[in-house]
């Protein structure tokens, strides 16, 4: 990662040339924190004898990855050491401590991830922190120590017989099918102000991976897309570069009342949409099962097509 990551003497005065574990660790260490490469790679701490450490993080890319820089900046990697988000379900034999998320840690290990591992790996591992599942942490976590240690030969994510490389292949998978269903799903409205508004409840947080579709879709429109269920928004002004941001209680209020005051050829528009789509279907051939199959209960409550009038 940066050139700041670790920068300590080799344990035991091994010198440059030296053979033996020892004499690995600091040559890794030159590359984890060393001045010639901003990469991580997993320290050589002893059996730990301590009781377990859960670090506590903030439910985020930024947060989770700031967790795993810590690790190895304490020399952590190794011992007992968990990372999770939120402060839920507390263990009584355990020391907790809270890790704030840095913007710069993150994004340095950002990039030792991309280099060491490549983009597939990457994305996978992106697509994987954004789920809701509580283990996601935790996986991704020991996938990184995996996969720096050395013992994966070949791609990271194809060694699935590592327990925690199939969970976040699973969790990638997952994400990836939500994020599909988003892009299929989504309908836009114009409001007052000529603005496309579009609304999401998502069962993960894709609004990051959705937003540069639409971005190349309609790079001349002002368009919005809000993600209900965790009060945030992406942001496209036309012609311009799209990005995100939280709401507070009373900005997301705003919001939804702007989503709500449609332009006046809007309401026209969304009846002959609807008119279009009956007519489409052939009353004698419905399937309602697989209907919902096909497009499941929880995505309809924003689509044009399945509002009443």
């Amino acid at each position: 990662m940066g050139s700041s990551w670790y920068s300590r003497k080799a344990p035991g005065g091994v010198q440059q040339g030296e053979t033996g574990n020892r004499g690995k660790s600091a040559a890794s260490r030159k590359i984890l924190y060393g001045e010639e490469d901003d990469g991580l790679t997993e320290s050589d701490v002893g059996e730990n004898e301590m009781e377990e450490l859960i670090l506590i993080c903030e439910d985020s890319v930024e947060g989770i990855l700031t967790a795993i820089y810590r690790i190895y900046e304490w020399k952590l990697c190794g011992k007992r050491v968990k990372i999770q988000t939120g402060a839920s379900d507390l263990c009584l034999f355990a020391q907790y401590r809270e890790v704030m998320p840095d913007a710069e840690c993150a994004a340095k290990v950002a990039r030792t991830l991309r280099r060491r591992f490549g983009e597939q790996a990457w994305e996978a591992i992106s697509y994987a922190l954004a789920s809701e599942e509580a283990d996601k942490s935790q996986a991704v976590y020991e996938t990184v120590a995996a996969g720096l240690s050395g013992r994966i030969r070949g791609p990271l994510l194809q060694a699935l017989a590592e327990p925690c490389i199939h969970r976040v292949f699973a969790l990638s998978r997952s994400v990836h099918r939500v994020r599909e269903r988003v892009l299929q799903f989504l309908r836009f409205q114009e409001i007052t102000g000529g603005i496309l508004y579009g609304e999401i409840t998502p069962d993960a947080d894709v609004l990051a991976f959705v937003m540069p579709h639409f971005a190349d879709r309609f790079p001349l429109e002002n368009f919005v897309i809000l993600d209900e269920r965790r009060a945030a928004a992406g942001i496209h002004p036309a012609g311009k570069a799209w990005f995100l941001t939280k709401l507070s209680k009373q900005e997301l209020d705003t919001l939804q009342q702007a989503g709500q005051q449609k332009d006046e050829n809007e309401q026209e528009i969304e009846v002959l949409f609807q008119s279009f789509c009956r007519s489409l279907s052939i009353l004698e051939r419905q399937n309602q099962p697989l209907q919902q199959q096909l497009v499941p209960l929880k995505y309809r409550m924003h689509m044009t097509e399945f509002q009443k009038k």
